[in-house]
């Protein structure tokens, strides 16, 4: 649901693990890939962010009974 005229920049700090994540699972998604991919399809790890908040826009949580990110968590049973 992502548009190229709607992109917008944000600057968010992430742990190591989960940026050493984010770029190992780019990495592999790009390597699955037996021809080369069009660079406007390759995923690089603001793809897998964005992806991520389409996932969590997309689930039925009622937002107004989350408090915290322990709730958020728990709601998600992660």
């Amino acid at each position: 649901m992502q548009s190229k005229n709607n992109l917008a920049t944000i600057n968010i700090k992430i742990t190591k693990d989960q940026k050493d994540w984010l770029a190992q699972t780019a990495s592999q998604i790009r390597d699955n890939n037996e021809n080369p991919v069009l660079p406007e399809d390759r995923v690089f790890p603001k793809h897998l962010i964005g992806i991520a908040i389409d996932l969590l826009h997309s689930t039925d949580i009622n937002w107004d009974q989350i408090k915290n990110i322990g709730d958020l968590r728990e709601h998600l049973n992660i």
